[in-house]
């Protein structure tokens, strides 16, 4: 078992708060860390510490340093470190400095990161494992873009090949807007991730998106939680997700829990993740496009239907506690349905009220 008695949570906000939350429950001390801009953020007064980021030209620069994170962490003496999600949740560098420094990421490996990180690595491995992937490759610039075209057609989507979140994203429908398509989705792709690299895939239109969690413990055991559907999306980004997904025809639910499975074992997977999927809607094909190799926002619509607290489960799965002894591997069905929504803000601008809703079935994640 690895001792984890003590954790830097390299976020801030809501999941921030989420995780001092879940370190208390574990009986595992907090230390939160902050921007100068954040100093009277709730995720500063939750946590059992608290440390002050390096100043940097904006607050999210600041949770991008690994070296500083790293030296909070040492200097703190910390065993272990949770990365909540955005930031530096999927960087595989934090992971391998914390392998390093002898200090528990509360994720997968260095090395699992770094290959779900790479989308056109990640759909190789599904399809060497007869996982279902979309028609697509690696492009370097608009000659390769068309020259798929030619050979594919349109309607096709460029995607970045490292990150998430819909950015570095664009679909095209013809030839007038590919160029343009490609030059803004390597621009954004290289200001959000660091990369411009980027991928082209023969574009599905109003497919459903399926999602599946997963854990995997350091024994190589995998089991998915059952499925979220994450279909009602704007400009890319999830706005509604709902546990589990309705009216999905269940021999294709089975194909696609075993997919997740599958793949999971195939990259020796551990801790929590999230397969995703979309459906062909006249067909029914299902097509793996990505791990997202940490916890995710909606990963709240399946504690509730499961009946299983996630953040909880990571810390005791770093610690090395397996599946089986977390009585896991045994699982029911999920019970009734659960559904988040997002705020979706369009423009800056100032919330000048806030009420948050209660009630019977009503939960709120939030840090006000």
């Amino acid at each position: 078992m690895t001792k984890i008695t003590k954790v830097l949570i390299a976020n801030r906000g809501e999941i921030a708060t989420r995780i001092a939350r879940a370190a208390a429950t574990c009986d595992i001390e907090s230390l939160a860390i902050y921007a100068r801009e954040d100093e009277l953020s709730l995720h500063t007064r939750q946590a059992d510490q608290c440390a002050q980021l390096a100043r940097a030209a904006d607050p999210i620069s600041a949770y991008l340093n690994i070296d500083n994170i790293m030296a909070i962490a040492k200097e703190h003496d910390v065993d272990a470190l949770h990365p909540g999600y955005g930031f530096l949740s999927e960087n595989a560098d934090l992971a391998t400095a914390c392998e390093d420094a002898n200090i528990a990421f509360v994720g997968p490996s260095a090395a699992t990161m770094s290959l779900f990180g790479d989308k056109i690595r990640a759909k190789e491995l599904a399809a060497s494992h007869g996982v279902p992937t979309i028609l697509g490759r690696a492009i370097s610039g608009i000659a390769d873009a068309e020259a798929f075209v030619r050979e594919n057609n349109f309607p096709v989507i460029i995607k970045a090949t490292a990150g998430g979140g819909g950015r570095g994203m664009r679909a095209v429908q013809e030839i007038a807007d590919l160029a343009e398509a490609v030059r803004r989705c390597a621009s954004e792709a290289e200001a959000s991730f660091g990369s411009g690299a980027l991928f082209i895939e023969k574009l599905i239109e109003n497919p459903r998106h399926i999602e599946v969690q997963i854990l995997g413990d350091q024994d190589g055991e995998i089991i998915h939680l059952h499925e979220r559907d994450c279909s009602v999306q704007q400009r890319h980004q999830k706005i509604l997700e709902i546990a589990p997904a309705p009216n999905l025809d269940n021999a294709l639910l089975d194909e696609i829990l075993w997919a997740s499975i599958k793949l999971g074992t195939a990259a020796g997977y551990q801790n929590a993740g999230t397969v995703e999927f979309l459906v062909e809607p006249e067909t029914g094909e299902f097509f793996f496009i990505e791990c997202n190799p940490r916890i995710q926002v909606e990963h709240t619509v399946t504690e509730q239907v499961m009946g299983i607290e996630l953040v909880e489960t990571q810390f005791e799965i770093a610690r090395g506690a397996s599946l089986m002894s977390l009585g896991l591997t045994d699982l029911p069905s999920p019970r009734g349905s659960s559904i988040q929504c997002r705020v979706v803000l369009q423009s800056a601008g100032t919330i000048t009220s806030y009420k948050e809703p209660s009630g019977v079935g009503i939960r709120v994640d939030s840090n006000g």
